[in-house]
């Protein structure tokens, strides 16, 4: 996750590079915003970070560019009597992340569990209420623009151990764990961005309405 390129006012952008092989990379641009860039400003701002990542004399194979709605919206498995979600439509997308396959390997081994029992498939949350509502405070955090997301990132990575943070994205760390990072992160916004949420979750109690984010982002086998 690098966290080099230019800072949007509210959320995050990185890039990073995924190796194929010795010759081929995956080069991917990747902004967090209230909104989706066009695709010739995505395709700009990948062009950028490759520069300055040093590439220059390369051949662009294929691309592909993608949105990833994250917010902490409800998202329910069951939609009727025998139609049920999983994946992004079912939840499984962490709204601080991203990240959708941990949680949908989940929703599908439970399924196939409830089916091999002969129980009803109803897909499970896949993460825990702390969690979820920890990425509602992250979401708010960003959008209002109390935290930078590259100043929360940087910190969150640099001050604990890699497998750690690695955890909590999936949602399988500890409380004793979370309550350690929490204190490497911008502690005065995001105690702020806490009670705003609490607040925001008292008043709207009667119908609830989410924040979210786009994740979208760009990228090149280069």
């Amino acid at each position: 996750m690098d966290l080099r390129p230019p800072q949007p006012s509210t959320g995050v952008a990185f890039g990073y590079v995924l190796p194929l092989s010795s010759r081929e990379a995956l080069v991917e641009y990747t902004e967090f915003g209230r909104s989706v860039l066009s695709t010739a400003e995505y395709e700009a701002a990948l062009d950028a970070y490759s520069a300055a990542i040093g590439l220059e004399d390369f051949e662009v194979v294929s691309s592909e560019q993608g949105v990833i709605p994250m917010t902490d919206a409800p998202f329910p498995t069951r939609v009727g009597r025998r139609l049920f979600r999983i994946g992004a439509a079912g939840g499984a997308t962490r709204p601080s992340t991203g990240y959708t396959f941990g949680g949908a390997s989940r929703q599908a081994a439970a399924v196939a569990e409830a089916l091999a029992e002969g129980r009803t498939p109803i897909p499970p949350v896949p993460y825990r209420a702390r969690h979820l509502a920890m990425d509602a405070v992250m979401l708010r955090a960003l959008d209002t623009g109390r935290v930078r997301g590259s100043d929360f990132f940087a910190r969150l990575f640099a001050g604990n151990r890699l497998g750690d943070v690695l955890a909590f994205l999936d949602g399988a760390s500890s409380v004793r764990r979370e309550l350690a990072m929490g204190l490497t992160t911008p502690v005065a916004a995001m105690s702020h961005s806490t009670l705003d949420h609490l607040w925001y979750v008292l008043r709207s109690r009667a119908g609830r309405t989410g924040r979210g984010l786009n994740g979208a982002g760009g990228s090149s086998p280069r």
